[in-house]
């Protein structure tokens, strides 16, 4: 044990004797932590949203407007059937579908209502 101790003692002093070396261990995580604070980013932001409406109903015009207020959704089209969806992820044009109910202003208040988010 004293032959370990007396290496790793040796091995400080020779590290803290070298300014290249003292720059390496201590500059550079410090560097790294500021540049991938800015690089690195889990804010999803811009997520296309396509919108499966058949209802069209204030209530829901209401929701869809909130939505592409928002600065993470811009909601870029307007779906009229099921099968626009499935084509609509498959060429890349969506991120997100947002498929609301049939008369969902009516079933709001009934607790009926449904939303199906695809993504």
């Amino acid at each position: 044990m004293k032959q370990f101790i007396a290496f790793v003692r040796k091995e400080f002093f020779h590290i803290f004797r070298d300014r290249r070396t003292m720059l390496i261990l201590l500059g550079m995580p410090v560097v790294q932590i500021i540049l991938f604070g800015f690089a690195i980013t889990t804010e999803v932001k811009n997520v296309r949203v396509a919108i499966l409406d058949p209802s069209n109903d204030v209530v829901t015009r209401c929701i869809i407007d909130r939505l592409d207020a928002s600065e993470y959704f811009s909601v870029t089209t307007n779906l009229n059937t099921p099968d626009e969806v499935e084509k609509s992820f498959r060429r890349g044009d969506i991120d997100l579908a947002v498929i609301f109910s049939e008369q969902f202003a009516n079933h709001v208040y009934t607790g009926d209502a449904c939303v199906q988010l695809v993504a």
